[in-house]
């Protein structure tokens, strides 16, 4: 019989699809739910730094504000928070037997280790670093904010005995140079990509609101190209989001050289059930095309593999665009 079973970030995991960061995983009555349907992991909502500095500025601006009360508040709800979340890790460990994955999101160097050290030492399997930098100052220079990113993450990676993801976005000049300097520093794994928030402009009314908040099923195509590419390239684990709404999808994910896929839109759209769907289909496949394990076919069609690697390189859209007959 096929098995789902697989290796993500020296974890072994009952099969490739995890839930990624969201709302839902902070529920542990929700993560009960998706453990019960089959997910291999879950990775817990992020803790934010941003918004533990946003909550020490609106309690500041609610009084009358001054350095050492500043500075008082930022610690006081800095150390609750992590407390807050740590009793959450340690909560979800004791209620399900599969890997608990840690998030957090942080921008200021001394940050990002203490919150690392404190969710390694709640019991997290591993922990995943969102990094995001908007760099909305032209003086920044693109070199100094990845040489900031992975200063980071070598401090972190250091300082833990957990294995590390990072999570990126699509907006790095070479996203591979990037990855495989991750990979380098100690990370475990790269997640692609990051889907941010995404403002929208209410034209009616004159004001900027959030667009859409999920993901829709033609979002994977860049996810699909740069799996392909940075599998091959990197010696690092691949894991995917965004635009996973299908195990069909999740297959080519794979087959491109994904260790592992997260789902999220799809839950909230489908319900936790959705999960065991996956896991059925991927198995049927797997069953299908007689292969025992996802090892043997994972990374099958990479850049490296195929024929003609131009496939997966952006100026094959420029030819197919330019056959089509309008």
């Amino acid at each position: 019989m096929a098995t789902t079973e697989v290796k993500y970030l020296g974890l072994d995991l009952k099969s490739p699809v995890i839930v990624s960061s969201c709302s839902l995983t902070a529920d542990v009555d929700k993560v009960k739910e998706m453990q019960r349907a089959g997910a291999g992991a879950v990775v817990m909502k992020s803790l934010f730094e941003e918004q533990i500095r946003g909550e020490v500025e609106f309690m500041a601006s609610a009084g009358h504000s001054y350095p050492e009360m500043d500075d008082y508040l930022h610690a006081y709800i800095r150390s609750n928070s992590i407390a807050q979340y740590t009793e959450k890790v340690k909560a979800l460990k004791q209620a399900v037997t599969i890997p608990v994955i840690a998030s957090i999101n942080c921008y200021s160097p001394g940050e990002w280790v203490e919150y690392a050290r404190q969710v390694e030492a709640a019991g997290a399997d591993a922990l995943e670093i969102n990094l995001y930098d908007p760099a909305v100052d032209p003086r920044t220079s693109p070199a100094s904010i990845e040489e900031g990113y992975i200063s980071v993450i070598r401090s972190i990676v250091s300082e833990l005995r957990i294995p590390v993801a990072v999570k990126i976005g699509q907006h790095y000049t070479s996203i591979v140079n990037f990855a495989d300097r991750l990979a380098s520093c100690g990370a475990k794994g790269v997640v692609i990509f990051n889907r941010f928030f995404r403002p929208d402009i209410d034209i009616e009314n004159f004001r900027l609101v959030p667009a859409a908040p999920l993901s829709h099923e033609g979002e994977y195509g860049e996810t699909l190209r740069w799996t392909a590419i940075l599998s091959s390239v990197v010696k690092t684990d691949i894991a995917v989001t965004t635009g996973i709404h299908t195990p069909e999808t999740a297959i080519k994910m794979i087959l491109a050289g994904a260790a592992a896929v997260q789902i999220c839109s799809v839950i909230y759209q489908k319900g936790v059930d959705v999960i065991a769907g996956f896991n059925d289909r991927i198995q049927k496949f797997l069953e299908d095309n007689n292969v025992g394990s996802l090892s043997q076919i994972r990374g099958r069609l990479d850049y490296s593999t195929i024929a003609d690697p131009a496939l997966y390189e952006r100026v094959q859209f420029m030819k197919t665009f330019g056959s089509l007959a309008l």
